[in-house]
Protein backbone atom coordinates (compact mmCIF):
# COMPACT_ATOMS: atom_id res chain seq x y z
CA UNK A 1 0.00 0.00 0.00
CA UNK A 2 1.13 3.45 -0.68
CA UNK A 3 1.12 6.39 1.67
CA UNK A 4 -1.69 8.06 -0.34
CA UNK A 5 -3.98 5.06 0.12
CA UNK A 6 -3.28 5.00 3.86
CA UNK A 7 -4.06 8.72 4.17
CA UNK A 8 -7.28 8.36 2.14
CA UNK A 9 -8.30 5.36 4.27
CA UNK A 10 -7.62 7.32 7.48
CA UNK A 11 -9.66 10.28 6.22
CA UNK A 12 -12.55 7.99 5.30
CA UNK A 13 -12.39 6.36 8.73
CA UNK A 14 -12.49 9.77 10.44
CA UNK A 15 -15.43 10.86 8.29
CA UNK A 16 -17.28 7.63 9.02
CA UNK A 17 -16.69 8.08 12.76
CA UNK A 18 -17.94 11.69 12.58
CA UNK A 19 -21.07 10.64 10.67
CA UNK A 20 -21.69 7.87 13.18
CA UNK A 21 -21.33 10.34 16.05
CA UNK A 22 -23.84 12.71 14.48
CA UNK A 23 -26.24 9.81 13.93
CA UNK A 24 -25.98 8.63 17.54
CA UNK A 25 -26.43 12.19 18.80
CA UNK A 26 -29.54 12.59 16.70
CA UNK A 27 -30.99 9.33 18.02
CA UNK A 28 -30.32 10.35 21.64
CA UNK A 29 -31.82 13.81 21.07
CA UNK A 30 -34.92 12.33 19.49
CA UNK A 31 -35.35 9.94 22.40
CA UNK A 32 -35.05 12.76 24.92
CA UNK A 33 -37.56 14.92 23.02
CA UNK A 34 -40.05 12.06 22.81
CA UNK A 35 -39.68 11.33 26.53
CA UNK A 36 -40.26 15.01 27.37
CA UNK A 37 -43.34 15.14 25.12
CA UNK A 38 -44.73 11.97 26.73
CA UNK A 39 -44.21 13.43 30.20
CA UNK A 40 -45.93 16.69 29.19
CA UNK A 41 -48.92 14.79 27.75
CA UNK A 42 -49.19 12.75 30.95
CA UNK A 43 -49.14 15.90 33.09
CA UNK A 44 -51.77 17.59 30.91
CA UNK A 45 -54.00 14.52 31.08
CA UNK A 46 -53.66 14.37 34.87
CA UNK A 47 -54.51 18.07 35.12
CA UNK A 48 -57.59 17.65 32.93
CA UNK A 49 -58.73 14.62 34.93
CA UNK A 50 -58.36 16.59 38.16
CA UNK A 51 -60.39 19.49 36.73
CA UNK A 52 -63.17 17.12 35.65
CA UNK A 53 -63.26 15.55 39.11
CA UNK A 54 -63.50 18.98 40.77
CA UNK A 55 -66.38 20.01 38.48
CA UNK A 56 -68.16 16.74 39.20
CA UNK A 57 -67.82 17.25 42.96
CA UNK A 58 -69.11 20.82 42.67
CA UNK A 59 -72.11 19.73 40.56
CA UNK A 60 -72.94 16.98 43.07
CA UNK A 61 -72.80 19.48 45.94
CA UNK A 62 -75.07 21.90 44.10
CA UNK A 63 -77.57 19.16 43.26
CA UNK A 64 -77.60 18.09 46.91
CA UNK A 65 -78.19 21.68 48.03
CA UNK A 66 -81.08 22.08 45.58
CA UNK A 67 -82.60 18.78 46.69
CA UNK A 68 -82.35 19.83 50.33
CA UNK A 69 -83.93 23.22 49.59
CA UNK A 70 -86.81 21.60 47.69
CA UNK A 71 -87.37 19.09 50.49
CA UNK A 72 -87.76 21.92 53.01
CA UNK A 73 -90.16 23.98 50.86
CA UNK A 74 -93.91 23.56 50.96
CA UNK A 75 -95.43 21.96 47.85
CA UNK A 76 -97.12 25.19 46.76
CA UNK A 77 -93.80 27.07 46.83
CA UNK A 78 -92.12 24.36 44.77
CA UNK A 79 -94.91 24.50 42.17
CA UNK A 80 -94.73 28.30 42.03
CA UNK A 81 -90.92 28.25 41.60
CA UNK A 82 -91.13 25.70 38.81
CA UNK A 83 -93.86 27.61 37.01
CA UNK A 84 -92.02 30.94 37.23
CA UNK A 85 -88.58 29.62 36.27
CA UNK A 86 -89.36 26.78 33.86
CA UNK A 87 -92.16 28.02 31.61
CA UNK A 88 -91.71 29.58 28.21
CA UNK A 89 -92.17 33.30 28.14
CA UNK A 90 -94.43 34.88 25.60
Amino acid sequence: MSIVEIIIGAICAVLAAAAGGFGLGHIRGTGKAEAKADQQRTEEKASATEAVAERRVEATKEASNVQQTVNHMPDDDVDRELRSDWTRKG
